[in-house]
Protein backbone atom coordinates (compact mmCIF):
# COMPACT_ATOMS: atom_id res chain seq x y z
CA UNK A 1 0.00 0.00 0.00
CA UNK A 2 1.39 3.41 -1.08
CA UNK A 3 2.13 5.94 1.39
CA UNK A 4 -0.06 8.55 0.19
CA UNK A 5 -2.81 5.92 0.58
CA UNK A 6 -1.73 4.68 3.83
CA UNK A 7 -1.94 8.42 5.18
CA UNK A 8 -5.83 9.39 3.74
CA UNK A 9 -6.69 5.98 5.35
CA UNK A 10 -4.87 6.85 8.65
CA UNK A 11 -6.96 10.69 8.71
CA UNK A 12 -9.57 8.94 7.80
CA UNK A 13 -10.09 6.83 10.77
CA UNK A 14 -8.98 9.48 13.28
CA UNK A 15 -11.50 12.26 11.87
CA UNK A 16 -14.08 9.06 12.59
CA UNK A 17 -12.95 9.37 16.22
CA UNK A 18 -13.46 13.33 16.44
CA UNK A 19 -16.76 13.36 14.65
CA UNK A 20 -17.66 10.51 16.62
CA UNK A 21 -16.72 11.91 19.68
CA UNK A 22 -18.95 15.49 18.86
CA UNK A 23 -21.76 14.24 17.72
CA UNK A 24 -22.54 11.53 20.13
CA UNK A 25 -25.04 11.66 22.88
CA UNK A 26 -26.23 14.93 21.78
CA UNK A 27 -29.43 13.55 23.28
CA UNK A 28 -28.42 14.76 26.64
CA UNK A 29 -27.24 18.19 25.93
CA UNK A 30 -29.89 18.86 23.55
CA UNK A 31 -32.33 18.64 26.27
CA UNK A 32 -30.28 21.68 28.33
CA UNK A 33 -30.76 23.04 24.90
CA UNK A 34 -34.35 22.51 24.63
CA UNK A 35 -34.73 24.09 27.81
CA UNK A 36 -32.75 27.47 27.80
CA UNK A 37 -34.68 27.37 24.21
CA UNK A 38 -37.91 27.32 26.23
CA UNK A 39 -37.24 30.16 28.33
CA UNK A 40 -36.70 32.57 25.25
CA UNK A 41 -39.70 31.43 23.55
CA UNK A 42 -41.51 31.76 26.67
CA UNK A 43 -39.97 35.57 27.28
CA UNK A 44 -40.95 36.43 23.28
CA UNK A 45 -44.85 35.36 24.38
CA UNK A 46 -44.71 37.37 27.53
CA UNK A 47 -43.43 40.16 25.85
CA UNK A 48 -46.16 39.61 23.18
CA UNK A 49 -48.73 39.60 25.68
CA UNK A 50 -48.13 42.69 27.48
CA UNK A 51 -47.90 44.50 24.13
CA UNK A 52 -50.34 47.63 23.71
CA UNK A 53 -50.02 47.76 19.87
CA UNK A 54 -51.07 45.10 17.34
CA UNK A 55 -47.35 45.15 15.38
CA UNK A 56 -45.66 44.71 18.51
CA UNK A 57 -47.31 41.87 20.12
CA UNK A 58 -47.13 40.19 16.08
CA UNK A 59 -43.41 41.30 16.25
CA UNK A 60 -43.40 39.77 19.35
CA UNK A 61 -45.64 36.61 18.59
CA UNK A 62 -42.88 36.22 15.52
CA UNK A 63 -40.07 36.18 17.30
CA UNK A 64 -40.86 32.94 19.48
CA UNK A 65 -42.71 31.23 16.62
CA UNK A 66 -39.18 31.10 14.69
CA UNK A 67 -37.91 30.39 17.91
CA UNK A 68 -39.75 27.05 18.19
CA UNK A 69 -39.47 26.57 14.13
CA UNK A 70 -35.61 26.91 14.37
CA UNK A 71 -34.89 24.93 17.48
CA UNK A 72 -37.15 22.06 16.65
CA UNK A 73 -34.37 19.44 16.06
CA UNK A 74 -33.22 20.17 19.88
CA UNK A 75 -36.24 19.30 21.19
CA UNK A 76 -36.40 16.11 18.86
CA UNK A 77 -33.32 15.44 20.53
CA UNK A 78 -34.37 15.62 23.70
CA UNK A 79 -36.75 12.65 23.35
CA UNK A 80 -39.15 14.72 25.45
CA UNK A 81 -42.67 14.05 24.08
CA UNK A 82 -44.82 15.65 26.34
CA UNK A 83 -42.88 19.22 25.91
CA UNK A 84 -42.79 18.81 21.66
CA UNK A 85 -46.92 18.50 22.03
CA UNK A 86 -47.02 21.37 24.60
CA UNK A 87 -45.09 23.19 21.64
CA UNK A 88 -46.90 22.24 18.94
CA UNK A 89 -49.97 23.86 20.55
CA UNK A 90 -48.65 26.60 21.16
CA UNK A 91 -46.90 26.88 17.55
CA UNK A 92 -50.69 26.82 16.33
CA UNK A 93 -51.64 29.24 18.91
CA UNK A 94 -49.36 31.63 18.02
CA UNK A 95 -49.95 31.62 14.02
CA UNK A 96 -53.44 32.28 14.99
CA UNK A 97 -52.36 35.11 16.70
CA UNK A 98 -50.40 36.80 14.10
CA UNK A 99 -53.35 36.15 11.81
CA UNK A 100 -55.63 37.88 14.16
CA UNK A 101 -57.52 41.00 13.20
CA UNK A 102 -57.76 42.77 16.52
CA UNK A 103 -55.03 42.68 19.87
CA UNK A 104 -57.76 41.79 21.97
CA UNK A 105 -58.59 38.19 19.37
CA UNK A 106 -54.79 38.03 19.02
CA UNK A 107 -54.08 38.11 23.35
CA UNK A 108 -56.35 34.99 23.51
CA UNK A 109 -54.28 32.95 21.41
CA UNK A 110 -51.24 34.65 22.73
CA UNK A 111 -52.04 33.46 26.36
CA UNK A 112 -53.00 30.08 25.29
CA UNK A 113 -49.43 30.11 23.28
CA UNK A 114 -47.90 30.96 26.90
CA UNK A 115 -49.79 28.54 28.80
CA UNK A 116 -48.86 25.37 26.49
CA UNK A 117 -45.57 27.00 26.75
CA UNK A 118 -45.32 26.86 30.68
CA UNK A 119 -46.58 23.17 30.48
CA UNK A 120 -43.87 22.29 28.43
CA UNK A 121 -41.12 23.61 30.42
CA UNK A 122 -42.41 21.68 33.79
CA UNK A 123 -42.99 18.67 31.67
CA UNK A 124 -39.29 18.86 30.42
CA UNK A 125 -38.65 19.74 33.98
CA UNK A 126 -39.98 16.28 35.26
CA UNK A 127 -37.98 14.67 32.22
CA UNK A 128 -35.01 15.56 33.18
CA UNK A 129 -35.43 14.74 36.45
CA UNK A 130 -36.51 11.12 35.74
CA UNK A 131 -33.36 11.10 32.94
CA UNK A 132 -30.58 11.72 35.51
CA UNK A 133 -32.56 9.15 38.25
CA UNK A 134 -31.68 5.92 39.09
CA UNK A 135 -34.64 3.64 40.54
CA UNK A 136 -33.40 0.84 42.23
CA UNK A 137 -32.11 -1.37 39.67
CA UNK A 138 -30.48 1.78 37.75
CA UNK A 139 -33.68 1.54 35.39
CA UNK A 140 -33.11 4.69 33.28
CA UNK A 141 -35.91 5.67 30.75
CA UNK A 142 -34.64 8.05 28.27
CA UNK A 143 -38.06 7.98 26.07
CA UNK A 144 -40.99 5.48 27.27
CA UNK A 145 -42.98 5.43 24.30
CA UNK A 146 -39.37 4.42 22.46
CA UNK A 147 -38.44 2.15 25.22
CA UNK A 148 -41.29 0.19 24.91
CA UNK A 149 -41.67 -0.10 21.22
CA UNK A 150 -38.00 -0.85 20.27
CA UNK A 151 -37.34 -3.56 23.71
CA UNK A 152 -40.49 -4.99 23.61
CA UNK A 153 -42.26 -3.90 26.49
CA UNK A 154 -38.53 -4.08 28.80
CA UNK A 155 -37.27 -0.72 29.85
CA UNK A 156 -33.81 -0.06 29.06
CA UNK A 157 -30.73 0.40 32.01
CA UNK A 158 -28.49 3.19 32.02
CA UNK A 159 -25.47 0.96 31.80
CA UNK A 160 -27.05 -0.76 28.91
CA UNK A 161 -27.93 2.53 26.84
CA UNK A 162 -24.66 3.83 27.17
CA UNK A 163 -22.90 1.06 26.12
CA UNK A 164 -25.68 0.77 23.16
CA UNK A 165 -25.21 4.35 22.42
CA UNK A 166 -20.93 4.05 22.49
CA UNK A 167 -21.65 0.58 20.34
CA UNK A 168 -23.68 2.34 17.34
CA UNK A 169 -21.20 5.79 17.52
CA UNK A 170 -17.73 3.70 17.06
CA UNK A 171 -19.20 1.14 14.03
CA UNK A 172 -17.35 3.44 11.66
CA UNK A 173 -14.37 3.84 13.85
CA UNK A 174 -14.16 -0.49 14.17
CA UNK A 175 -14.57 -1.04 10.36
CA UNK A 176 -11.41 1.83 9.51
CA UNK A 177 -9.41 0.00 12.42
CA UNK A 178 -9.85 -3.26 10.79
CA UNK A 179 -8.57 -1.53 7.57
CA UNK A 180 -5.73 -0.04 9.11
CA UNK A 181 -4.95 -3.51 10.74
CA UNK A 182 -5.15 -5.28 7.00
CA UNK A 183 -3.76 -2.70 4.82
CA UNK A 184 -1.28 -0.48 6.22
CA UNK A 185 2.21 -1.45 7.03
CA UNK A 186 2.64 -3.91 10.05
CA UNK A 187 4.74 -1.30 11.64
CA UNK A 188 3.52 2.08 10.64
CA UNK A 189 -0.29 0.56 11.78
CA UNK A 190 1.42 -0.70 15.11
CA UNK A 191 2.60 2.72 15.94
CA UNK A 192 -0.84 4.13 15.08
CA UNK A 193 -3.02 1.98 16.96
CA UNK A 194 -0.31 2.10 19.59
CA UNK A 195 -1.28 6.28 20.16
CA UNK A 196 -4.71 6.05 20.01
CA UNK A 197 -4.68 3.01 22.86
CA UNK A 198 -2.09 5.23 24.69
CA UNK A 199 -4.31 8.00 24.50
CA UNK A 200 -7.48 6.54 25.70
CA UNK A 201 -5.66 4.60 28.44
CA UNK A 202 -4.67 8.31 29.52
CA UNK A 203 -7.96 9.85 29.26
CA UNK A 204 -10.03 7.09 31.89
CA UNK A 205 -7.11 7.85 34.29
CA UNK A 206 -9.65 10.97 34.88
CA UNK A 207 -11.81 9.94 37.66
CA UNK A 208 -14.23 12.62 36.85
CA UNK A 209 -15.73 11.32 33.19
CA UNK A 210 -19.12 11.24 32.52
CA UNK A 211 -20.37 7.65 31.96
CA UNK A 212 -20.78 8.12 28.24
CA UNK A 213 -17.18 9.28 27.40
CA UNK A 214 -15.43 6.46 30.00
CA UNK A 215 -17.83 4.17 28.27
CA UNK A 216 -16.28 5.31 24.95
CA UNK A 217 -12.98 6.10 25.64
CA UNK A 218 -13.13 1.90 27.53
CA UNK A 219 -14.46 0.64 24.12
CA UNK A 220 -11.54 1.77 21.72
CA UNK A 221 -9.22 1.14 24.60
CA UNK A 222 -10.70 -2.21 24.03
CA UNK A 223 -10.55 -2.17 20.60
CA UNK A 224 -7.17 -0.88 19.84
CA UNK A 225 -5.42 -3.42 22.14
CA UNK A 226 -7.14 -6.30 20.04
CA UNK A 227 -5.68 -4.57 17.06
CA UNK A 228 -2.48 -4.18 18.86
CA UNK A 229 -2.59 -8.26 19.69
CA UNK A 230 -3.28 -9.17 15.86
CA UNK A 231 -0.42 -6.35 14.86
CA UNK A 232 2.20 -8.83 17.15
CA UNK A 233 4.19 -10.20 14.25
CA UNK A 234 6.07 -6.51 14.51
CA UNK A 235 5.66 -6.27 18.56
CA UNK A 236 3.28 -6.87 20.38
CA UNK A 237 1.93 -4.71 23.16
CA UNK A 238 3.03 -5.39 26.65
Amino acid sequence: MNTRKIILLIVFVIGILGLCLMVSFRGTNACEYANSNLEYIKSKIQDAVVSKDMEMAKYHAYKALNGIEKTRSNFLDCGCEGTIESLENALTELKTATKAESLKTSKKSLHRALENTLIGIKVLRVFEQEHISSYGNSTLVMNTKEALENQHGMFLTHENMVKQQVHNCLLGFESSLEKVVQEVDCEEAQRFVSNIYEESRLVLLNTELSAHKKEYHQRVKNLTKDALSRLDKCGALE
